[in-house]
């Protein structure tokens, strides 16, 4: 077997309420183009709902696991995302939204990967977008220790039908017990990630555990995960870093301040907007 890709860092995310966040922005020039990995996660039989508010600069990848959400965003899109969909916000130069989680039997858990726009071809600032993605159009791959579902990008000759402006493979994994899973990212997706959501699993001589994340070091070397006596779930996100700065104002990300002024001016005038619409 060839040697694995070796993880250069292991951690815990940060827990604010239900939210566990795992990315902070002094972790950019390592994690570029990641910049946001989130996982929510609630046992109460109540609706959680966040009003508008604006992004820009990133895109936003939803992914319930259970439960349902609700989606409404400045393009006048309306989006129901059910378990297992995608749903992709391109926020581009501006866009506000609001979304609602509602539980399936009391219990709500997705997770959330923001990415930076590239800015080049003004991929930065383009006009927002906002697409669901069913879950029966993702492939899934089975074989006799694992089956992969692939996200975003491609896997071993299968493609999902979504497309990332960034170059981006997103992989949900479930290991059987003391089984392999190997992948070798194409040459250049040298910011690579694994996110243990259940399980244990080892990866280089490495334990992990549920909700750690993990960062793997530039190479081509193959991502290897290895499982004992427990069988495991996680998530493998893989990119190709850009050539940019990235700044934050903490809800937008951009390549430069004067990115970041255009879209506050944006944003404003879209909160501003609906306000008076109401």
């Amino acid at each position: 077997m060839p040697k694995s890709r070796q993880l250069t860092h292991i951690r815990h995310g940060i827990k604010k309420g239900i939210t566990t966040s795992f990315i902070h922005e002094k972790h950019f020039p390592t994690t570029n183009p990641f910049v946001l990995w989130e996982h929510f996660t609630s046992k109460q039989n109540n609706n959680h709902a966040l009003n508008f508010h604006g992004h820009s600069g990133i895109e936003a990848i939803s992914y319930p696991l259970t439960g349902t959400i609700l989606h409404h965003d400045s393009t006048q899109q309306h989006h129901i995302v059910k378990s297992g969909d995608i749903h992709m916000m391109t926020s581009g130069q501006g866009i506000i939204h609001k979304s609602t989680t509602l539980p399936q039997q009391s219990i709500s858990e997705s997770f959330q990967l923001w990415i930076a726009l590239p800015a080049t071809d003004n991929n930065e600032m383009c006009q927002p977008k906002s697409q669901l993605f069913k879950k029966h159009h993702l492939p899934l791959i089975e074989d006799n220790h694992s089956t992969t579902k692939v996200l975003i990008g491609d896997y071993h000759q299968h493609t999902s039908p979504i497309k990332s402006q960034c170059e981006l493979i997103l992989l949900d994994i479930i290991m059987a017990s003391y089984s392999t899973w190997c992948f070798t990212p194409p040459k250049h997706y040298l910011s690579c990630f694994i996110y243990l959501k259940s399980g244990v699993s080892y990866s280089a001589n490495n334990k992990l555990m549920p909700f750690q994340i993990g960062f793997f070091e530039s190479s081509s070397a193959p991502i290897i995960i290895t499982t004992t006596s427990q069988s495991s779930r996680f998530f493998i996100a893989c990119a190709v870093p850009l050539q940019q700065q990235l700044i934050t104002n903490q809800s937008s990300i951009h390549s430069c301040k004067n990115n970041i002024d255009k879209s506050e001016v944006t944003i404003k005038n879209l909160m501003d907007k609906m306000k008076n619409k109401n």
